[in-house]
Parts: C-alpha cells; structure tokens; sequence
C-alpha cells in the first residue's frame, strides 16, 4: 500500500508549487515539532508561511525567536505598540519574545498535516542520490534521443510527430471505454493524493449544558425551652436571637468539580451594602458539603455602625449567603440565599434549593471533511473511494487488454494505424519489379525501423481480408501481412491477386495465415 504515498508527494509538491505562483514574495516552509499548537498543528506537519505587510490578532504567524534562536509557529494573541504578543494554542503561558514586524518570517498560508514527514524522507541522503541517479540517466537518455531525432530529420524528407498510442492499443469500438477507465483512474489518483495528506479526524468545538444544584439550610443549638420542641433549630424555622446567636449555614453541591469560596452579603432598605468573606476558596467536588458561622450578634453589631455614620437607621437585615463556584472546563455557578435578620428572629423565605443550568464548550473527535463547490465528504469515505476508483480502473485494464488481444488482427492493424501513422502511406495495390527481390518480415516493427533507418515510407494496402505493409529500397521489397479473422463458418483462404499484382513468395512461406 506504498502507491499511494507517491501520489500524496507529486500533491504535497504541486501544492506547494501552485502557492508560490499565487504568493508575492518568498515562500517559506516550517516544519513543526512540539505540542504547542495541539490540536490543529503536531509534530511532523508542514506549513507553508509567506511575508505579510501586517498581522493582527488571531493570525498564525512563523517569526525569529533570540531566545530559542530558531524560527517558532503560535498565534497572535495581542498587540502592544509595534511589538506582538504570541502564544501556542496548547500553551497556558505567553511567549517570553516580543517580536516586531522585522522579526516575523511570515503568515500561514497552507498546513499539510503529514507533510513535514514526507518533505524530510524527500529530502533524505538516499533521496537525493536517487535523484542523482535518475538526472544522470535522464540526461544521458534525453542526449541519446535528441541524437536520434536529429538522424531521423536529416533522413527523412518532412518531420515527424511522437504519437501516444494509449488508446490504440484496444478495438476502436472500446477507445471510448478505456478513455473513461483512464478518467476514472485519475479521479482515483487526485482523491487519494487528497485524502491521504490529511487525518482522517479532526477536533470539534461542543457545546454542552450542564445541570448545578445547591442546597442550603441553618442549624442552630438551644437551650431547652417552650419555644422549641427539642434543642435544635432548623431551616425553614426561625431562630429566636434571645435563645441562639450562632447560626451554622450548611450547603450540599451537585454538579461539575471545580472551586468554591463562601461570601455574605448584608444589606438595608436605606441602600446600605457590605460585603463579609464566610470560606476561602477551595476544591469543590460534586456531593461535597460545607458550613459557614453567622454570628447574628456581630452581623447586627456592623449594620448599626454603618446606621450611625450614615444617619439611615437599619431596620431589618437582609444576610444574603452567595457561594461562588467556578467550573471545571468553563462556566460558573452563583446562587443566593437570603436571610432576614430582625431584632428578634433569624429567618428565611427563600427556596432552599437552587438550581441552574451552565453551558460549557469543550471539544470531540470529528470526522474529518473534504469540502470544493459546497459539497463535502468525509476522508475516510475518501480514501475508501480511491481504493476502490483505482481497484475498478485496474481490473477494467485487464478486461480491455484481454479484449484487444481477442479482437486479433483487427486491434493489431489499428494499432499499427495509431502507433505508426506519420510513417504509414495508404496506396493501390503496386507491381512488382520483375526479378526484385520480396523478404517477409515477422512484424511490422522490422519494416518501421527499415523506414525510420532510411527516410523512407511504409506503403500499405488491404485486400479480401489481408492488409499488406511493404517497405522498398533501392535494392529489395520488405513485407509484412496482417490477416484478419474470417467468420467461423467460412474457412481462411489465400488471396486471389492478378499477375499484374502477384509478389513473387520465398519458398516456405505459406500464402496463409496457418490454423490457430
């Protein structure tokens, strides 16, 4: 399954190529290594980076690091003055370069996930002296050619094209077939260059509601009294401040893990807001219960101060208890419960269960897409399809080989035709010379090198089945005969020529095709 690799190099290569037609200035390639673009970027990628006459903010840029001393690809996270500041996607922390403009090498133009890879195995000690090689041979076969064509005008009386026989080589009834065959095996081609250079999944950005609850509730000690049944108070009961001033405020979190820190608000109906600290932050699981104190005492005790100073008096205390969470991949979660705090009870007319509904974005694995003209498909389909576009172009080659061949004489006279056309000259029957000389040939290929060797012309003809092809010299007639295949109920006969027309035969050479 190495095929295909040759194929994802001639694209990566052409890719390249097109680019840098398309691009003012000089290109550049990075070859990246690290995590710190994860997860659109990953060690053995290549990006393609070309000169920009500005960046901004969000733009994937390659600049001159002084402190790694070599060339690094992050982001553009903010701009300060004429310095940018640059940050990996993966990183959590900003780059220690501030670079300018005259440090940037470029703008990311195209990224070739698995193209670093093949860039390095091209550009490897064994490639190379294979391209050696290859230049090497190349050149002494194009010399030798040329050298060849050269004789071959000074030779012949006009020039002659190179002719590509590719459809010749089948009946004329299924050239329209193998042209197909032939498209299909470069659609084959293209879709595997493509999908091949690219993953077949990619990362997705997900948004997900998630459910947090929190439940609140008091607990207070008292002493045995008529008040109460027994020597515990709790929410949703008052507490009566003549027998408790401490009041245990419990909460219970279900939800994501993250943090959590405890605050308490107090306020009055004149406008009076301050702020108390109940818990520092810390970890918060889901399940994970606490208790804050409330002194109801000091809490009165700060609102008077606040009542003298102002001139407002204070009135009724609302004691809003505000738990700050903070999530785990995103998002937050702020619930609230009020308390009212009169001169003779502690109460609440709040829900003790609050609820709330958080969304967080995170990422999945997706599959990945090729998309041209609005319409995509996935890479896995993709490489599927060239398999299987190639598979089917292959099998269809050896249908139309095996068919060509079945076709006998018919297809080998066509292919003559195609293959050899700027030799071929169509003519009447001719007259042998009386006395000269006729010497069959065992294919056609002996009479084109005779003609190609002394500039001169196949003549051709055909005849009650039989094309007859003839070379001439100066001193002999070179022959070659074609038969072509006579129906099943009707034997093959030698032809019935004149006089006139009859080439003397060499003794042992039969006047017919002999029985296949």
């Amino acid at each position: 399954m190495h095929w295909y690799r040759g194929a994802a190099t001639a694209l990566l290569a052409v890719i390249v190529v097109v680019t840098a037609a398309f691009t003012a200035g000089p290109l550049s390639i990075v070859m990246t290594h690290g995590v710190s673009m994860l997860p659109r970027i990953t060690t053995g990628d290549l990006v393609v980076v070309g000169p920009a006459s500005s960046y901004g903010v969000g733009d994937a840029a390659a600049y001159r690091s002084a402190t790694l001393k070599t060339v690094v690809l992050h982001r553009i996270v903010a701009v300060k003055g004429d310095r940018f500041v640059v940050q990996g996607d993966n990183n959590s922390w900003l780059d220690p370069d501030k670079p300018t403009l005259d440090d940037m090498a470029g703008k990311e133009l195209l990224h070739l996930p698995p193209g670093g890879v093949w860039l390095k195995r091209l550009t490897s000690p064994p490639a190379l002296a294979a391209y050696a090689f290859l230049l090497l041979a190349g050149g002494t076969t194009a010399v030798t050619r040329r050298r060849r064509r050269l004789e071959r005008r000074l030779m012949s009386p006009r020039h002659r094209s190179t002719t590509i026989a590719a459809l010749g080589a089948v009946p004329p009834t299924l050239q329209p077939v193998a042209a197909g065959v032939a498209a299909l095996a470069v659609a084959g081609i293209a879709l595997a260059g493509l999908s091949f250079t690219r993953p077949t999944t990619t990362t997705a950005a997900v948004d997900t509601s998630v459910s947090s609850s929190m439940t609140f509730g008091y607990r207070a000690s008292v002493a045995p009294s008529a008040a109460y049944d027994g020597t515990s108070v709790v929410a949703p009961q008052p507490v009566f401040r003549t027998l408790a001033d401490a009041v245990d405020v419990s909460y219970a979190y279900t939800g994501r893990p993250g943090g959590i820190a405890v605050d308490a608000e107090l306020s009055t109906a004149g406008g009076w807001r301050s702020t108390l600290p109940l818990a520092a932050p810390v970890p918060l699981t889901t399940g994970q219960q606490g208790v804050v104190r409330l002194q109801l005492s000091q809490l009165e005790a700060r609102a008077q101060a606040a009542a003298r100073v102002t001139g407002v008096p204070a009135g009724p205390l609302t004691v809003t208890v505000k738990p700050k969470i903070w999530l785990d991949g995103g998002g937050q979660f702020a619930p609230r419960w009020a308390l009212t705090l009169s001169d003779s009870t502690l109460s609440t007319a709040d829900p003790l269960t609050a609820t709330t509904e958080t969304k967080v974005t995170g990422t999945r694995a997706a599959p990945a897409r090729l998309s041209a003209l609005g319409k995509g498909l996935d890479v896995a389909t993709a490489r599927t399809a060239s398999l299987v576009a190639l598979a089917l172009a292959a099998l269809a080659c050896l249908v139309l080989t095996a068919l060509a061949r079945l076709a006998g004489p018919v297809a080998e006279a066509e292919r003559i035709r195609v293959r050899h056309k700027d030799l071929l000259l169509a003519v009447l029957p001719i007259t042998l010379t009386p006395g000269r000389p006729v010497v069959d040939v065992t294919d056609v290929e002996a009479l084109v090198r005779l003609a190609e060797r002394y500039g001169l012309l196949v003549l051709h003809w055909q005849r009650s089945g039989v094309t007859t092809y003839v070379v001439q010299d100066e001193g002999a007639t070179y022959r070659f005969r074609s038969w072509a295949a006579a129906p099943a109920d009707r034997p093959v006969v030698a032809p019935q020529v004149s006089e006139a027309h009859q080439f003397s035969q060499p003794p042992g050479v039969p006047t017919h095709p002999p029985a296949r």
